[in-house]
């Protein structure tokens, strides 16, 4: 042990006197420095993280590379795992003081908390084994071809070829570097971090093996591999076991919805005919249950149809999105077929539905959150900030589902009631009718007081609530405890969305707004501040002029059954919810599941 301590000592002493990398590292820095300070006004540590990975990874996967790719002090015996694990506490040390210059940062600007929780994990368990990986590889490559600038190109080609070429995470080489977020932190990624992270553990063990035997045989000219010591020997089988295991994990979580979007891709979308006449909705009563430690969320409810066509319809059609579970479905009808490709269900009625005539339709649908959370699908259902939308909870009548029929839909009379776990809040559109608590729930129960869109938000967390009267109109915001310095950001940010509607819409009186997790990936490279990481906001927003009363409600607390006296004039109903990112601009409504985002 005392010869293996010295030989990583050797090695750190190599490491520190590279001038060439403490040259890239200073540039590193100032660009970090730089995006701190012009690229945003707003640093929690969420955002700050983003910066480390857009103004100053590259600055140490340059380090990593350049570093790994040097001859090691000791080419045999233990010489490559002392390098190693050397270079993993420089890259430890790197990634200390990046954090320690983004913490300064945000004390000396005093936006928001240092959460030294979130920097441990954003750095060392996100980005830092990313890192490791990427060292691991070079050292592998520097065994195997003996050369350092050899393997300077070789880990390069290998690290951007299968990150550029090649979608699967079995293939893409290095654990992924997962977004963050302040209401949620990593957890959704918690699952798939640690399967791909022991994934690429184990591949690079065995390749440090296979470049050990490549570099003994080099340097002593032996034919014959030289065999493993016990403990090697037990460490690299123990890896490759690993590696095996993960693999098949991740492959039989991984490859379920890349089948499912190749089926889509490949084949027809429905057997069915697109534009069979179908009714519309005109009410809809849902029943939603949301178990956020378990992420599952099932929706129950009941809803009418009503024929506003000139002709009679024989048969409906059902889509439901293939994220979702099918419990219950019923009408009044027979099941006639079920396309496999598109989950599109068609009912064939006991009678044709006649011109104005209603019937009604009772279904029960199941979503529960896959194990396996990658850039194809976003995370949505979560233990802080799930954020679904009705089209991802009820059957759509027709199989078209694209675009979704509730984006042009007829407004619908609309109740929600909503269950959580006890310290959470729900928040949907309408007028809150009664908040309870019973059997460890909660429960919300939502009803406009007239028809609304039906596409509309669903929400669930650890919500604040800050209740304004601005212009007017009373300002309703659901926001993250610790995110209180951003309410009035949001807050101007919902007045100048409303602004921009047509006057129809623009006359609604309650606004209400909810913050929600934001898993921007991180996409581009930060250059002094210029071209940062997902942060930007949209147009800036004056300093807000306190005009109205202010009402807060502790975490886990219901939202008002009742205005304030004074503000009752204004409390009527919120036709709709503005779903705020907590990055800081309007999102749009959620897209439904069956559709997939564009890669970053």
């Amino acid at each position: 042990m005392g010869a293996f301590l010295a030989q990583v000592g050797m090695e750190l002493h190599a490491a520190v006197g590279q001038r060439t990398c403490w040259l890239v590292l200073g540039l590193g820095f100032v660009n970090l420095t730089a995006g701190l300070v012009f690229g945003t006004d707003w640093l929690p540590t969420f955002v700050t993280l983003d910066f480390i990975n857009a103004n100053f990874a590259v600055a140490l996967w340059i380090v990593a590379v350049y570093l790994g790719s040097q001859p090691p002090a000791a080419p045999l015996g233990r010489g490559i795992a002392a390098k190693v694990l050397a270079l993993a506490i420089v890259v430890g040390a790197m990634l200390a003081a990046a954090g320690t210059v983004a913490a300064a940062m945000q004390l000396w600007r005093a936006a928001a908390p240092v959460e030294m929780p979130q920097y441990a994990s954003g750095l060392f368990a996100n980005l830092g084994v990313s890192t490791l990986h990427l060292v691991a590889l070079a050292v592998a490559m520097q065994a195997i071809v003996g050369r350092k600038w050899l393997a300077v190109i070789a880990t390069a080609s290998v690290w951007i070829v299968t990150n550029l070429a090649f979608e699967h995470p079995l293939l893409r080489f290095g654990a992924p570097i997962n977004p963050a977020s302040g209401m949620s932190g990593l957890e959704p990624f918690v699952a798939s971090g640690i399967a791909l992270g022991t994934y690429w553990s184990g591949c690079c063990i065995v390749l440090l093996a296979a470049g050990r035997q490549i570099a003994r045989h080099r340097v002593e000219g032996v034919s014959a591999p030289h065999p493993l010591g016990p403990n090697t020997f037990a460490v690299v089988w123990i890896a490759a076991v690993a590696w095996v295991v993960s693999g098949g994990w991740i492959l039989h979580n991984a490859s379920i919805g890349d089948r499912l979007e190749a089926a889509h891709s490949t084949q027809p979308r429905s057997a069915f005919p697109h534009h069979a006449p179908q009714p519309d909705y005109s009410r809809l009563d849902l029943t939603i249950q949301f178990s956020p430690l378990e992420r599952i969320l099932t929706s129950h409810g009941s809803a009418i149809a009503v024929n506003r066509l000139d002709v009679s319809i024989p048969e409906l059609h059902f889509g439901v999105p293939r994220a979702l579970e099918v419990v219950a479905l019923a009408t009044t009808g027979e099941l006639a077929r079920i396309d496999e490709i598109t989950r599109c269900h068609r009912y064939r009625l006991n009678r044709p539905l006649e011109p104005k005539e209603t019937l009604k339709i009772e279904f029960g649908l199941k979503w529960t959150a896959s194990a396996f959370v990658g850039a194809r699908e976003p995370p949505r259902l979560l233990e802080n900030g799930a954020s679904v939308s009705t089209a991802e909870l009820v059957p759509s009548l027709g199989c078209a589902n694209d675009p979704h029929p509730f984006h042009t839909a007829p407004p619908v009379a609309y109740r929600a009631r909503i269950s959580t776990s006890l310290d959470q809040v729900a928040v949907t559109a309408g007028t809150l009718v009664r908040a309870w608590k019973e059997n460890g729930w909660s429960f919300f129960e939502y009803e406009p007081q007239g028809p609304i869109p039906p596409l509309t938000t669903i929400h669930t967390g650890h919500y604040a609530i800050q209740r304004e009267v601005r212009d007017d109109r009373l300002f309703e915001v659901f926001y993250h405890p610790k995110h209180r310095n951003n309410v009035d950001r949001m807050i101007d940010t919902a007045r100048a969305a409303v602004a921009k509607r047509p006057a129809s819409a623009s006359d609604q009186r309650l606004i209400r707004m909810v913050e929600v997790p934001d898993y921007q990936p991180f996409r581009h490279l930060g250059f002094l501040g210029i071209c940062t990481a997902e942060t930007r906001r949209g147009p800036a927003c004056p300093v807000p002029v306190d005009t109205g009363a202010k009402t807060r409600r502790g975490r886990g607390q219901a939202p008002p059954l009742r205005a304030d006296p004074a503000e009752r004039a204004v409390y009527e109903t919120a036709r709709m919810v503005l779903p705020y990112s907590e990055r800081g601009y309007l999102l749009s409504t959620p897209q439904p599941s069956g559709s997939t985002p564009p890669r970053a």
